[in-house]
């Protein structure tokens, strides 16, 4: 889940912003053409034990399912939301209990969905309990991969004991077969930049070799700044020279393009799809709370504000990723 600079609490963009931000674009899609993604890859869901923790509603798998339905998205990607009980900042009693709670609750609505929702299980990478637990969570029904919320969980990648440990969870995954989806953007009091991108290339793709990682937002945390840009030049950069460690690579755009991203800002999210390739980009909206779109408006912005051609758009749509069955 992303948090944006000056968004309120729980607010989220008023259906006629978006329409008026699509208005004002000429590359609405028809509504004799329509496309929407077949899978949306970045989703939350919140239990009530979670509304109370963040005094915000209820989304269950039910609710999530009518969001895509609406947009007309056939599967959900659900990402625990688990990890936020560990953040030491929300003074959590028994944070390692909770955090089982909160993956047992969100994989009871995946088994809840007859398929169309898959799971990711969610961890700190810095409590003692964070690999047994992730052990456990991934034997859970309909429970596909890893997510790591490096913000949420102070994790910052130039501590070696950090890296140490988010790399024993890589090296987990991958000898169980699991995705992972990482939250790469720090806390906004850690410098963040290239540097992240080049230490996730050389110390943390190498431990998970055989399965895909999806950096979220990105390599942001909602809006496009300029310091997940450097990130990203990181990684286009790699890709360009063909390095290896990219083989499993992929983004998701989860509320990257928004109703008042600016034109500079568009043409360079552009540009770095481009660089890494659309096969290796996919789509999600993050949770419809904090200021972003539920899927089907956020996915309206995001092909009517983003300058790419329908044949681009229409590779982003189709993509599946590698861990989701067919």
């Amino acid at each position: 889940m992303g948090l944006r600079a000056g968004s309120g609490f729980w607010k989220r963009f008023g259906f006629a912003l978006v329409v008026l931000a699509l208005a004002s674009c000429r590359t609405v899609p028809r509504p004799d053409a329509p496309l929407a993604p077949r899978t949306a890859y970045h989703q939350h869901l919140i239990s009530p034990a979670t509304a109370a923790l963040l005094k915000g509603p209820v989304i269950d798998g039910a609710a999530l399912l009518r969001m895509l339905d609406q947009a007309g998205i056939r599967r959900g990607v659900v990402l625990s939301m688990a990890y936020t009980y560990a953040d030491e900042r929300k003074h959590v009693t028994d944070p390692d209990r909770r955090v089982s709670e909160e993956n047992d609750w969100t994989a009871g609505q995946i088994a809840a969905s007859h398929g169309r929702l898959k799971g990711f299980c969610s961890v700190n990478p810095l409590r003692d309990a964070a690999l047994a637990e992730f052990e456990r969570c991934s034997r859970l029904p309909g429970m596909l991969g890893l997510k790591l919320h490096f913000g949420n969980s102070g994790v910052d990648l130039r501590d070696s004991a950090h890296l140490a440990r988010v790399r024993r969870l890589f090296a987990a995954a991958n000898a169980r077969h699991a995705a992972i989806v990482v939250h790469m953007r720090s806390r906004t009091t850690t410098p963040y930049g290239a540097e992240f991108g080049r230490l996730f290339l050389d110390r943390l793709l190498p431990a998970a070799p055989d399965v895909v990682v999806q950096v979220a937002h990105l390599a942001g945390n909602g809006g496009y700044a300029d310091d997940a840009d450097a990130v990203m030049g990181v990684f286009a950069a790699a890709f360009a020279r063909h390095d290896r460690r990219t083989r499993n690579l992929y983004f998701d755009v989860a509320a990257v393009v928004l109703p008042d991203t600016s034109q500079a800002d568009l043409a360079r999210i552009a540009g770095r799809i481009r660089e890494v390739g659309p096969r290796r980009i996919l789509f999600g909206s993050d949770l419809p709370v904090l200021g972003n779109l539920e899927a089907g408006p956020s996915w309206a912005v995001f092909r009517a504000r983003l300058p790419l051609t329908e044949a681009e758009f229409r590779q982003i749509a189709a993509n599946r990723a590698p861990y989701m069955p067919r």
